[in-house]
């Protein structure tokens, strides 16, 4: 069965991932990216066909207005989606909402940035055991994989299933 992505994040990041996605398709099933600015996913949607990205054309491209920090907006947007993967490549502050809602409907998790409090930026280290390491059983629990810090600051710390 093909994995639904649900791409949170519409900046730079996020559009080469949706390109990645897109090409890929045919192994990942529908794509959907949310944003605060839906007018921003919709670009990097035009900009996927203009390239002709889209892999496999019968699967689903589009996009939803979200703010993330609303957890059970996200929940539902989840759900709505058919997601079984949620890639976060919103702002650092929106990280532990995000997970919140990939635990609640125990879908994989991935985010390429350390949580940030709005009020607490560039906290003293650990960085992770501030906030995400805290939510390890109950993803454990929920067999919700989360992979953090993808790409910008890889490591086997961050990773667990």
């Amino acid at each position: 069965m093909k994995k639904n992505v649900l791409i949170i994040g519409a900046g730079g990041v996020a559009h080469v991932t949706a390109h990645k996605c897109a090409m890929m398709n045919d192994v990942l099933g529908d794509i959907c990216i949310a944003s605060r600015t839906q007018s921003k996913a919709d670009e990097i949607i035009a900009d996927i066909r203009t390239r002709k990205h889209l892999k496999v054309r019968g699967n689903k491209l589009h996009s939803r207005h979200l703010n993330a920090l609303d957890v059970d907006a996200t929940v539902q947007t989840i759900k709505e989606t058919g997601s079984q993967i949620v890639i976060n490549l919103g702002a650092a502050f929106i990280n532990m909402s995000v997970l919140e809602a990939c635990i609640r409907c125990k879908v994989a998790y991935i985010d390429t940035a350390i949580h940030e409090e709005p009020d607490k930026v560039c906290e003293d280290p650990p960085w992770y055991a501030n906030y995400e390491w805290k939510r390890r059983s109950r993803c454990k629990k929920a067999g919700v994989t989360a992979i953090l810090g993808a790409g910008f600051d890889p490591g086997v710390v961050n990773a667990y299933v």
